[in-house]
């Protein structure tokens, strides 16, 4: 028998693997690519970050600007309840005094103008001015 020949078919052999300068440039690309993604990926979670930040700075602001409007109102609160009674003591709690009249006769150097001072019938000293048409020796009501 004879010895049997390998045949290799012509379409066999123009089959090549890839240089290795184009495999690395494939395997470059790629690389670069995976990079470029993974770049674009963590920015879009910075930023996600930001914003969440961001929205949760903002929610704690106003948070804040709403307890010290609240701490305000309280306080304006506090100081009208603390101020009312003491208003109601001085003005609503304190007989209303009747006005009197008290008959004066003026005095020698009465004239328009001058004041003359007179004891009220409470026992305080009070004044009043002279008014026009009258002199020394008249009578005018005053009212205290």
């Amino acid at each position: 028998s004879s010895p049997s020949k390998l045949v290799v078919s012509s379409a066999c052999a123009e089959i090549r693997p890839p240089s290795l300068q184009t495999a690395l440039a494939a395997m470059a690309q790629q690389y670069y690519q995976q990079q470029y993604y993974q770049q674009q990926l963590l920015l879009q979670q910075y930023y996600q970050q930001q914003q969440q930040y961001y929205s949760t700075a903002e929610a704690a602001l106003a948070a804040m600007a709403q307890q010290r409007a609240a701490k305000q109102a309280q306080q304006l609160q506090q100081q009208y309840y603390q101020a009312a009674p003491q208003y109601y003591q001085a003005v609503v709690q304190q007989p209303l005094q009747q006005q009197q009249t008290v008959a004066i006769t003026l005095p020698a150097d009465a004239a328009p103008g001058v004041s003359v001072d007179f004891q009220a019938p409470d026992g305080r000293v009070l004044s009043f001015k002279v008014p026009a048409g009258y002199g020394p020796g008249m009578q005018i009501v005053v009212s205290c």
